[in-house]
């Protein structure tokens, strides 16, 4: 049976996001980036923004002002710059944006035929026994640097830093959120090394996992 749901959990400079893209493409499934969070914004009233904070690891700072929120009375409702934001989101800490975001990758996994890039799906769905294919794609940090060095014009030791500080936050998050190494293997039902992968192979791989064509290798058998 074809998986109606693929996520994929992408370290940078992996190429991951284009080979999922290819994937959607190919499969005709809708794709779901950072429609995501514009989505999940909508449904409290706040900017892209402040959704996409929930999903790093909130500084010392941050944790203190949402402890303060959640204790202070709002006389007005405005949120200072933004007249038209939802009162409510004012008392919202990290974990209940968090819960939106959540609600939105349920809702879209339960209408299926979507592959969903990042946004914890591969910790979300894992309930799902059946219909979701969680994909990890990774690298060594040299090879992703010089991907992304050249991707963004930008020099080595720039991409270097750049990888070192994404893999970083990465890490503390889903530690801090989900109590999770997000690189185990154990969370995915396929691993790709685009080190050794092209992004070709690796698109006929996830397709071949998710029951989208015949397994070459069992046909040749």
């Amino acid at each position: 049976m074809t998986a109606s749901v693929i996520t994929f959990t992408v370290q940078l400079g992996t190429g991951g996001p284009s080979i999922a893209r290819a994937v959607a493409d190919k499969l005709g499934y809708r794709f779901y980036d950072s429609e995501i969070t514009s989505q999940a914004a909508a449904l409290v009233g706040v900017s892209p923004d402040t959704m996409a904070n929930a999903e790093r690891r909130p500084s010392f700072i941050e944790r203190m002002l949402e402890r303060l929120a959640l204790a202070t009375v709002v006389s007005d409702g405005i949120v200072p710059g933004s007249a038209s934001a939802n009162p409510a989101a004012l008392t919202m800490t990290s974990a209940d944006y968090r819960q939106i975001i959540e609600r939105v990758v349920t809702e879209l996994a339960t209408i299926g035929d979507c592959v969903i890039v990042g946004h914890a799906g591969q910790v979300i769905l894992r309930k799902r026994k059946t219909g979701v294919l969680k994909v990890f794609v990774h690298g060594s940090q040299t090879r992703r640097a010089e991907r992304l060095a050249t991707a963004a014009s930008i020099s080595r030791n720039e991409a270097q830093s750049l990888i070192r500080e994404s893999d970083n936050q990465r890490a503390a998050f889903f530690k801090d959120a989900y109590d999770i190494d997000w690189i185990d293997s154990n969370l995915y039902d396929l691993t790709l090394n685009t080190d050794d992968v092209e992004e070709d192979t690796a698109v006929q791989l996830v397709m071949t996992s998710a029951g989208a064509v015949p397994d070459v290798a069992a046909s040749a058998t």
